[in-house]
């Protein structure tokens, strides 16, 4: 379970996507991050989704697609399970690789305002909605409204000529 005075900022990082990136791209930004691992460290991935989620039991290594999926998925539903069980010394170069991913890039909005906590899951017979009804995601739905001198919402169209 999350514990903030011993956590490593890259699975802090990390952990924040998982809650709050779209799972596409979270998909793909562990694609991105697999396929280049060495086997035997994908072994541990793997290993590490087979104990914490309980699935991928029919998968191989190099099976990088399913396994990114398992893992995106596994971790939304069940927040921390796939984390607590995948060893720091393979989670931490994971955690980076996915941040540094081009799928991740400029997802880190409502990093700075979220405490770090996991989402409590009350029922477990209830669908999980990985995070996204706590207060720190407000910030990454929130619009910018633009008004005009008059204080009246504002228009980009109406300036060259739009409805």
């Amino acid at each position: 379970m999350w514990a903030p005075d011993d956590e490593d900022q890259t699975v802090r990082q990390y952990r924040f996507l998982l809650r709050t990136a779209p799972l596409d791209a979270l998909e793909a930004g562990h694609v991105e991050a697999l396929e280049p691992m060495w086997r035997s460290r994908r072994s541990v991935v793997l290993r590490a989704v087979q104990e914490g989620l309980v699935a991928g039991a029919r998968l191989d290594p190099d099976d990088v697609r399913r396994l990114a999926h398992l893992i995106v998925l596994g971790e939304r539903r069940r927040p921390g399970d796939f984390l607590a069980a995948c060893p720091r010394a393979v989670l931490t170069p994971l955690a980076g690789a996915v941040i540094l991913s081009e799928a991740m890039f400029g997802r880190f909005g409502g990093y700075a305002a979220w405490d770090g906590a996991e989402p409590d899951l009350k029922d477990e017979t209830e669908w999980a909605d990985g995070g996204f009804g706590e207060h720190w995601h407000d910030v990454l739905t929130s619009h910018v409204s633009y008004r005009t001198a008059t204080g009246g919402p504002s228009s980009p169209d109406a300036a060259f000529g739009g409805v």
